[in-house]
């Protein structure tokens, strides 16, 4: 079993390759596997060949899953791009590597620049007492999932403390969302709520990283937004995200999500 430790130094061993476009560098196994925004990539093109700058990475690692998975800022050509990573490691070779580069950088619902300041919470230990098991963790972030797939902000258990950040944006209890198209202020909940018009469907629902001791679980999925008649919004379609959760007594604390938006049916690959 790879450790903790190793797998975020192989996490960041993995970008550092990345950016400098050297796939040879890394002990990729046979039949690597690696997409980015649900594309197949071979190594060395895609991110490989763009040379990008990470920079805010915070990285998240799961030794029963090998799988490492990270969150921040990708520069492409000086472009900041909300960011997401995960990789699988298998005796030391890396098996697999999955990239979110949005482009969805600066708006109502994105704030890339916040993400190049990582929240310390993400890093806190959870006291023993108020530690979730690992499945107590995905039932958390599954029951989120789950709540956006009804539009039910009763389904997941929101911690009173609890803040939603889309692509580094803070996106509840903050007046950003007023001047939204939404024109309203949401708490947790509510943004669940109003999803209703459009019948999101949550699939491929995946959880590599579960962190009982940092009370983090790292999820990706794919979420049908379907097209709402005379909506302003312009998001219907496929939004693929990496979602971020620190759970604490059992409760959503605070919650990251890293998305892009893909044609209306499309798949992460995975």
């Amino acid at each position: 079993m790879t450790g903790r430790a190793e797998l975020l130094d192989g996490l960041d061993a993995y970008l550092d390759a990345v950016a400098a476009g050297t796939p040879g560098s890394l002990a990729l196994a046979d039949g690597f596997r690696s997409t980015e925004n649900g594309a197949v990539v071979a190594p060395g093109t895609g991110l490989w060949s763009a040379h990008p700058r990470f920079e805010g990475i915070q990285g998240f690692a799961d030794p029963e899953t090998g799988q490492a998975v990270c969150m921040g800022v990708a520069f492409v050509d000086d472009e900041a791009r909300p960011f997401a990573q995960r990789i699988r490691v298998v005796d030391g070779d890396v098996t697999e590597a999955e990239a979110i580069v949005s482009t969805d950088g600066l708006g109502h619902f994105a704030d890339v620049e916040q993400l190049l300041k990582p929240d310390i919470i993400y890093g806190a230990v959870v006291p023993a007492e108020r530690r979730s098991d690992r499945e107590g963790l995905r039932d958390a972030a599954d029951r989120y999932w789950e709540g956006l797939q009804q539009s039910d902000g009763r389904i997941p258990r929101f911690n009173y403390r609890c803040d939603k950040y889309d692509n580094g944006a803070k996106t509840t209890n903050t007046l950003r969302t007023l001047l939204s198209p939404d024109g309203k202020v949401h708490t947790p909940a509510s943004a669940l709520n109003d999803t209703r018009a459009a019948r999101p469907l949550a699939r491929e629902r995946r959880f590599p990283v579960l962190d009982t001791e940092l009370g983090v679980a790292a999820s990706f999925v794919v979420v049908d937004f379907h097209p709402i008649p005379d909506h302003p919004r312009p998001d219907a379609g496929s939004m693929y995200m990496l979602g971020a959760f620190k759970v604490v007594d059992g409760e959503l604390r605070i919650i990251d999500e890293i998305r892009e938006i893909l044609p209306l049916g499309s798949t992460s690959q995975w």
